[in-house]
């Protein structure tokens, strides 16, 4: 379920949705103008330390391919 970033033409409110599909109709929740624009969004991932050993063996991650190989790996 994606979650975008709009902003109200009218009000200038920026708010984050939960919308299913492309042709859902979205409303400003501070004060309920359908005129909204789509705004950029970022997302974040998070991986704990250790749960998926060997993901950036190829040192894709940043960190030096050998600290991978050693185990010294924080992803």
């Amino acid at each position: 379920m994606p979650i975008y970033e709009y902003v109200c033409k009218d009000c200038g409110e920026e708010s984050e949705m939960l919308v299913w599909t492309s042709e859902e109709r979205v409303v400003c929740p501070s004060c309920g103008s359908a005129s909204m624009k789509k705004g950029f969004s970022t997302f974040a991932v998070s991986m704990s330390a250790g749960s998926s050993k060997g993901a950036c063996a190829d040192g894709s991650c940043g960190l030096p391919a050998s600290s991978c190989a050693s185990g010294s790996c924080p992803f």
